[in-house]
């Protein structure tokens, strides 16, 4: 998940096309949403440049107004933003947080609520590239420390500092089981 700016710095473009780059190198398929602008496309043009597999899941409204990237290896189209999230989850065993806006933030927390919940188990890494997320993670700390968050929930998340560390994150991601539905309220 990141962002589908393309006035951000350059900097983060290069992060994603990089990220990109790595996960195709290690054999990894992307899923992702499917855009051609910003972070997104650079993602998917670094994992293509490798000779992965890209899949995009775009809502139809999108490709209306044209935001969908043309040379993936398949791009699937979704009645609506719920539908595209809905198959996304479905189809990764793990998911990559880079800088984005709100629109990352809204997948972020909504990925979190499904593992507390057991709906997802795979990792959720961010990629917190020259302190982007500390604020976030300041605040998935304070959520603890004020008890809406139980220590466990920590293991909902890692964090990579930087594409040499990203693959190491992801293999030592703690398991999350589907029945962490147990587990989930703070008592």
């Amino acid at each position: 998940m990141c962002g589908s700016s393309e006035a951000c710095e350059q900097h983060f473009l290069e992060l994603a096309t990089n990220v990109g780059k790595a996960l195709g190198s290690f054999g990894h398929e992307i899923v992702y949403g499917g855009g051609a602008k910003g972070l997104m496309r650079r993602v998917a043009d670094g994992a293509l440049e490798q000779g992965a597999r890209v899949d995009g899941y775009i809502p139809d409204f999108m490709i209306q107004v044209e935001w969908e990237h043309k040379e993936l290896t398949h791009l699937h189209v979704t009645k609506d933003m719920a539908d595209r999230k809905d198959k996304m989850r479905k189809f990764t065993d793990a998911t990559i947080f880079l800088p984005g806006g709100c629109g990352t933030m809204e997948e972020f927390f909504e990925w979190l609520s499904c593992k507390r919940l057991g709906q997802y188990t795979g990792p959720l890494v961010i990629i917190n590239h020259k302190g982007y997320y500390d604020p976030l993670i300041k605040l998935l700390e304070n959520m603890q420390r004020e008890r809406f968050h139980a220590p466990h929930h920590e293991d909902m998340w890692s964090v990579a500092n930087g594409i040499e560390d990203l693959v190491k994150v992801l293999d030592d991601a703690p398991a999350w089981s589907s029945d962490a539905i147990k587990n989930a309220a703070v008592k």
